[in-house]
């Protein structure tokens, strides 16, 4: 058996425990951890020996304008995963020392608060972070401090919200949920519009997520606009659901773009309006309708479920309202009618954005839901790396159908 050469670690390990009488786990435990204060501070008087430019006892000549000037009168108390340490902070005379391992007014080490944040993301409430930290890591966190951290959020939520887009999105999703925020000391249902598109890359974003008093096609227009600004040169398709004057506010802004009604809304709104005892049967055979393989064998399976149902006058009314929006689909190819015909993309995310928000009472403003919101899409954008499903096909198609519309995009397309 070849003998392992001791590495530079090793031989620390080795004389740590040669020094120490170490007898139990627990004891190796409050060794590293009485460690890591030590190589903190001896890293801050690394770094303001960098920063002066000799050695605390250097005899070479020494920068008069600026001298080492001892320490802080008070050690500094810092919150770190292993538990909390306690370190002199070094000084200089004009006061331009700039720490980085441990910023001035930094009281958690980094690390922890990525912790943080990965709870807020997932919806924990403040209250129970600082009951877990201090069960997990030893360390007491106030709900100020927890605040302070997540904070941070913020200018990451303006500069996403402000980012520049793709030129062209192929495919968009848009629809909206409730979340309650307090105003005037009274809590109140928010609309919080969420946008997700598909690039021609196939690639899947979280555009864009906004929040008003409630929804509207008015509101919906200005945020098409906003993707206007940010770079958003064409849209080729916009599935939604069904509310009044949203395709007229979409086709202001993208006169080319084409919505579709998505008809999962409209299967939900039948079979919410049906006697429970026959609303299975109806929907199976609308399904038929939406289903068939072609507009013809639509047509033919929508005059048989007229025929069953000739008695049922109020039913036949509201199929015959949006037959038109079920037969749109039928112009494309089956690879982008399955895509265009459910916003079920955008229903995945707003279930995954209702984990975090749902049960937690209200938000204090607006500002402390959109933090939580967008933490959470960043979360679930990170499934999204494989890309959509056969989008070499897609593509081919959209290129086919569209031409000039989508071939200028095309120069960096993945493989």
């Amino acid at each position: 058996m070849v003998k392992k050469e001791k590495t530079a670690s090793y031989k620390i390990a080795e004389a740590i425990v040669n020094s120490n009488s170490l007898s139990s786990y627990e004891d190796v435990k409050a060794t590293i951890d009485s460690l890591q204060s030590d190589i903190v501070q001896i890293l801050l008087n690394q770094e303001m020996k960098e920063h002066i430019g000799y050695n605390k006892n250097s005899h070479v000549d020494k920068n008069e304008t600026n001298r080492r000037n001892g320490f802080s009168s008070k050690a500094k108390k810092v919150k770190t995963e292993r538990g909390e340490i306690t370190i002199d902070m070094p000084r200089d005379r004009v006061g331009s020392f700039e720490p980085k391992i441990i910023a001035k007014r930094q009281k958690v080490l980094s690390g922890i608060d990525d912790i943080v944040i990965s709870m807020y993301a997932k919806g924990i409430s403040l209250a129970d972070i600082s009951v877990l930290i201090e069960k997990m890591y030893k360390v007491k966190l106030s709900k100020e401090t927890l605040s302070n951290m997540t904070e941070v959020v913020n200018n990451e939520v303006i500069k996403w919200q402000e980012r520049k887009l793709k030129k062209l999105y192929t495919i968009v999703y848009v629809d909206c949920i409730y979340c309650n925020v307090k105003e005037d000391l009274t809590s109140k249902k928010k609309a919080v519009y969420v946008i997700i598109g598909i690039d021609i890359n196939g690639k899947k974003e979280v555009l864009g997520i906004f929040i008003d008093t409630t929804e509207s096609a008015t509101f919906w227009q200005g945020i098409f606009e906003n993707f206007k600004q940010r770079g958003v040169n064409d849209i080729l398709f916009v599935c939604m659901d069904g509310l009044t004057g949203l395709t007229d506010a979409i086709t202001r802004v993208f006169p080319k773009t084409i919505t579709q009604r998505c008809i999962v809304h409209i299967v939900r709104n039948i079979y919410n309006s049906l006697n429970k005892k026959e609303a299975k049967e109806i929907i199976q055979d609308f399904k038929k309708i939406y289903s068939a393989s072609n507009k013809s064998n639509a047509e033919a399976e929508y005059n048989n479920f007229k025929e069953k149902y000739k008695n049922n006058t109020i039913l036949l009314k509201r199929i015959e309202n949006i037959i038109d929006d079920v037969y749109s689909i039928f112009e494309y190819p089956v690879e982008i009618r399955k895509l265009i015909y459910t916003t079920n993309a955008i229903e995945s995310v707003n279930s995954g954005l209702r984990k975090v928000t749902r049960g937690k009472g209200s938000f204090i403003n607006e500002t402390a839901l959109m933090k939580v919101l967008f933490l959470r899409i960043k979360d679930l954008e990170i499934k999204w790396s494989k890309g959509t499903k056969n989008w070499r096909t897609i593509r081919c198609q959209l290129i086919e159908l569209f031409k000039d519309r989508v071939l200028p995009y095309c120069d960096n397309l993945d493989e």
